[in-house]
């Protein structure tokens, strides 16, 4: 019960230190939300960029224009910005979409256009024309600005490749399929709703704190030892007998066939105790142990009787008992 006792309070104390641990790195995080909070001069209030997709086609082709805006809402009010693009002679074939997501302080827009031209205007008159559209105009405003007053930002679209479809024979006979361009876009800096570095420990933890419960729980149920049965009680020793006691024990026992030198001395020895009584037993004792015969048993079991019964009338009589305890 005490181990038990043991690994529970240790249990119970990793528990505390990392609650703790969470709180302190909770409010430490809001610190620096708080400290990340505050606008730099440096950082720009939005960022815009304007990609096409694919960069290469073959004529009637359809062609994906998208403008990923970035703004801080601290200095850009998000719902102020508007996109606006103009890629005649190609049209739109789909309505454009406009999404919005926002982290923090910071919104991501981004306006998707669907293009496509049919047209001789956008037919190659060779194997190849580059394709130039106009500049797409990304307006907004400040938090604390009227709606009227706007600013604005150009954006240039990448070249566009469009191959006619009559020519592609010679790419083919070349081994090659239509050459197409691959870019690397700079997107918008990744932002996270809690820092790495905060889930990353909130993690560990979570990790360790399971480590321990697993290892409480195994110890509680690892399967203990039988406790040892308690001692037998020890039996108590048997009264010792006194020397006359000892020496009727011998004159009544039957199952000694070979015990005449004994039974001598055991009669000798109770000749002796009762020397000082005034009756005949000690004679009686002292006639058989001298006995030219061998004492038989009957004879001196039926002595040690009559000092037994002899005993216990001096038991009642005081006198009688203390001179016979003397004696012994």
């Amino acid at each position: 019960m005490r181990k038990e006792g043991i690994a529970l309070g240790v249990v119970v104390a990793l528990v505390a230190v990392a609650s703790a641990l969470v709180v302190v790195l909770v409010a430490w995080n809001r610190n620096g939300t708080n400290e990340e909070a505050k606008p730099t001069r440096d950082a720009p209030r939005i960022e815009a960029l304007a990609t096409l997709e694919p960069r290469s086609i073959l004529f009637g082709d359809t062609v994906r224009a998208t403008v990923d805006v970035t703004v801080d809402r601290r200095r850009v009010d998000a719902d102020s910005v508007r996109v606006s693009a103009d890629f005649a002679p190609w049209g739109v074939v789909e309505q454009p979409t406009q999404e919005r997501r926002d982290a923090g302080y910071t919104s991501h827009l981004r306006a998707v256009f669907v293009l496509r031209c049919l047209t001789s205007p956008c037919a190659p008159s060779g194997q190849l024309i580059s394709v130039e559209f106009p500049t797409a105009r990304v307006a907004f405003s400040s938090p604390n600005d009227e709606a009227s007053v706007r600013d604005a930002i150009e954006l240039a679209w990448p070249r566009l490749g469009v191959f006619s479809r009559s020519s592609t024979s010679i790419l083919e006979r070349r081994g090659s399929a239509i050459p197409w361009r691959g870019e690397l876009l700079s997107m918008p800096a990744a932002s996270y709703r809690v820092s790495p570095t905060v889930a990353l420990v909130l993690l560990l933890m979570g990790s360790v704190l399971f480590a321990a419960g697993a290892i409480g729980l195994a110890y509680l149920a690892w399967p203990r030892r039988a406790p040892a049965p308690p001692p037998e009680p020890e039996l108590p020793p048997e009264p010792e007998l006194s020397p006359l006691e000892q020496a009727l024990v011998l004159l009544e026992d039957t199952m000694r066939t070979n015990g005449v030198a004994d039974r001598r001395r055991a009669l000798e020895l109770v000749a002796e105790v009762l020397a000082l009584r005034e009756d005949d037993l000690a004679a009686a004792a002292r006639t058989l142990a001298w006995s030219e015969a061998a004492p038989r048993v009957e004879q001196t079991k039926d002595l040690a009787s009559l000092v037994r019964t002899a005993l216990e009338e001096d038991r009642e009589d005081p006198v009688g008992e203390e001179v016979v305890g003397d004696a012994v």
